[in-house]
């Protein structure tokens, strides 16, 4: 199972698509409970995702999953990775991290990203962590990284729009660092997936990107879910892909496409390189005028 569960709804009211709003602590336990039974097994979650880490760490199902947080930024404060970490593990109620990512890339690339790397080592030979990552939204702020730091596991962004990190130099750079890549904005902050007439004034100016998106839909006579859920079967260089949810229905719902997703992405029958964009204005959620 590739998918991995996000969990920035369970602390904020997370997503330009989310009208459901945060999610109640007891649809967390279901979305949990779920998740497990049906064989997901690796959870994503972070401190500036709100209270997410003190909502997973009430929910005993937690003890099933493999967990990985993220290190905030450390730019307007130089706090102690130490304390932060272990903080983390306290709130998740969990022995050790099977993974922490730094949230801002840039802690890996200032003044201070030698203290800040060392310091995540020192938390690896203490066994509180099992991998150390980043967080990356650009493959250029991946290659400088890797070039300092030897990175375990990597988050990227990666959809049917935002095909940045599957070039041939990315594919390299993965196999020869024995890279963990974990996909998230797989839908696009769930704009893949929404209606284009009620989507924000802002993506107007891609109604072509978006026609060709559903057109290819047509064609294959498939739901949206399906066609976005498919390229992460297409590229065998992603491990996992963060998926958050508001409810157990959504996850149920994603669930169900998922065999036919793979399918479809065995079948050649997507030519996903015309789908690609390279508009920041529309890929990077970071860009968009409203809250994402």
């Amino acid at each position: 199972m590739k998918i991995a569960l996000g969990t920035a709804q369970f602390g904020l009211n997370y997503g330009v698509t989310n009208n459901a709003g945060k999610v109640s602590r007891q649809e967390a336990c279901k979305i949990l409970n779920y998740a497990s039974e049906q064989g997901i097994c690796t959870l994503d979650t972070a401190p500036a995702y709100g209270d997410s880490e003190t909502v997973l760490g009430d929910i005993s199902a937690l003890a099933k999953f493999d967990v990985i947080t993220k290190i905030p930024s450390l730019k307007a404060n130089q706090s102690s990775i130490s304390q932060i970490v272990t903080n983390s593990i306290h709130i998740l109620k969990r022995p050790f991290l099977d993974a922490v990512l730094f949230h801002d890339a840039d802690d890996l690339l200032n003044s201070h990203a030698s203290n800040n790397f060392a310091q995540a080592v020192s938390l690896k030979e203490q066994g509180k962590i099992a991998k150390i990552g980043v967080s990356v939204y650009s493959p250029e702020q991946l290659f400088r990284i890797c070039e300092l730091f030897p990175i375990e596991i990597v988050q990227v962004p990666f959809n049917c729009f935002d095909q940045r990190f599957s070039t041939a130099n990315c594919l390299a750079l993965y196999d020869e660092l024995n890279i963990e890549v974990h996909a998230r904005s797989i839908f696009l902050q769930g704009t893949l997936l929404a209606d284009f007439e009620t989507l924000p004034e802002h993506f107007r100016p891609f109604s072509a990107e978006f026609a060709r998106f559903s057109s290819v839909c047509q064609q294959l006579n498939c739901a949206p879910i399906r066609l976005a859920l498919a390229i992460i079967y297409k590229f065998d260089f992603i491990n996992r892909a963060v998926i958050g949810v508001c409810d157990q229905s959504q996850l149920s719902d994603i669930l169900n496409h998922h065999n036919e997703a793979l399918e479809l992405a065995n079948s050649n029958a997507i030519d996903f390189e015309m789908l690609k964009c390279h508009n920041l204005a529309l890929i990077n959620p970071a860009t968009w005028p409203i809250k994402a």
